[in-house]
């Protein structure tokens, strides 16, 4: 299997400081738009045996993007999702050069906007609409298995549904994973696009996809474990600031390393270059 976040992290550590400004704004205002008084709640009811005390607004609000936890919530949720798209419409049109052409520079870029911007808002929409309705699903699931009276078995359906809903939203977006650099490099339509992009991602899904779920367990882990232990609201700003920059540029990164693989493109950042 090809292991392409090994070869994304490879890239990432030797262009981290091209690729940060274009990860750390999104990831900033997303983090912003956390409600760690609510995941500390849940988190918190549960581990003190309460199961039956669990509220859906405690805990849609600790999954949810606009989590309508308050009002600086949601427009910090809105302003992350527009910097996201303008940042990651960058990010992957510098991609794209660097790894077309081999050169990693600025100029340029900019001017790839406009064919980028539209296919990225388009595929961040989507995955908004997707994770919007897992959360509200997710929420509903582990509430109604918390009401049921016998403890033990509600605390092992909560699990259970928690660890099912969880892969289940790594496998949908799995599907739509090559999507947006097939829109962007091709210029396919949308639905000519996902069709070629499901063809290009299906043999090599699973060893993406099994990543995937490592990393969205551990860095929520670690936020619950933040949230749970009342950490300084900056100190928390900042570490799952940076928690989200990396998944980020992991994200994007491994996208174009996938689709030059499968589409068996040579990268021309990779090529030895002798003075």
């Amino acid at each position: 299997m090809r292991n392409y976040t090994l070869r994304s992290a490879k890239y990432i550590a030797k262009n981290f400081w091209y690729l940060l400004p274009f990860a750390v704004l999104p990831a900033f205002f997303l983090s912003m738009s956390l409600a760690p008084e609510e995941i500390n709640c849940v988190v918190t009811t549960l581990m003190s045996g309460r199961i039956n005390e669990l509220h859906f607004y405690h805990l849609f609000s600790a999954i949810s993007v606009l989590n309508f936890a308050s009002w600086e919530s949601i427009i910090y949720g809105l302003i992350g999702i527009v910097v996201l798209v303008v940042c990651v419409s960058l990010m992957m049109a510098l991609l794209e050069k660097h790894m077309r052409i081999g050169k990693r520079t600025f100029f340029g870029i900019f001017s790839k906007l406009n064919d980028n911007l539209i296919p990225t808002a388009g595929y961040t929409f989507i995955m908004l609409i997707i994770y919007e309705v897992w959360s509200l699903l997710t929420a509903v699931l582990v509430l109604l298995s918390a009401q049921i009276p016998v403890v033990w078995l509600a605390y092992t359906l909560v699990a259970i549904f928690f660890i099912f809903m969880h892969l289940s939203l790594i496998y949908v977006l799995g599907l739509i994973y090559l999507w947006l650099p097939c829109m962007q490099i091709t210029g396919f339509h949308a639905g000519e696009a996902f069709q070629y992009s499901y063809h290009l991602m299906s043999p090599v899904k699973w060893g993406i996809l099994g990543v995937q779920a490592i990393l969205l367990f551990a860095v929520e882990g670690v936020i619950e474990f933040l949230a749970v232990i009342s950490l300084d609201p900056v100190l928390f700003t900042t570490i799952t600031t940076a928690l989200y920059t990396v998944l980020l540029m992991i994200y994007c990164v491994r996208m174009e390393v996938a689709y030059f693989d499968r589409e068996n493109i040579t990268r021309a950042d990779l090529k030895r270059k002798y003075y």
